[in-house]
């Protein structure tokens, strides 16, 4: 009988280049610039990611936006 772990989602390769880097802006609370493919822009900070979404916090007071990894075209760090 298939139990419920059978069924996981895959986990994120951390050994890929991209992953990394996005994992190391959420470590160290790097402000991004996040433009979308459909041209609009959001900035934030990056609080976490999965293998199909972005969690974006764009104010303290604000809920997280949850973006979709197909509808983003660029990634930027905010220096």
């Amino acid at each position: 009988m298939n139990s419920a772990f059978d069924r996981r989602a895959p986990n994120l390769d951390t050994t890929q280049p991209g992953i990394r880097q996005i994992q190391d802006w959420i470590r160290h609370s790097t402000a991004v610039r996040v433009l979308l493919n459909n041209g609009h822009e959001l900035e934030g900070l990056l609080r976490w990611q999965d293998l199909r979404y972005f969690a974006l916090a764009s104010g303290e007071e604000q809920p997280l936006t949850l973006i979709n990894r197909d509808s983003v075209a660029l990634i930027r760090p905010l220096l």
